[in-house]
């Protein structure tokens, strides 16, 4: 079983967690009947100036990210179902 220690969530973004070497990632879900899977996030520059990652096609940027971040220190299981899977 793969574990992710979780040090950072952030407000009205309950799907987008950070772990303490500041790496960003999506946790699986359901949108609108299509599943969301794991995925770790890619930095993205807007303008070519300003950092920040692309959430639900909006554009997000790290100073908005710190201002909604809270501590959360939780560890959870990041195991892919279908990885497991006989065939």
């Amino acid at each position: 079983m793969n574990k992710l220690l979780i040090k950072y969530r952030f407000e009205s973004l309950p799907y987008i967690v950070a772990d303490g070497k500041g790496n960003f990632y999506q946790l699986p879900h359901t949108v609108n009947k299509y599943f969301k899977s794991f995925r770790k996030l890619k930095m993205v520059l807007n303008n070519k100036i300003t950092e920040g990652y692309r959430i639900n096609r909006q554009f997000i940027s790290l100073k908005q990210l710190r201002k909604k971040a809270y501590v959360a220190h939780e560890v959870i299981d990041i195991s892919n179902p279908i990885e497991d899977m006989p065939f």
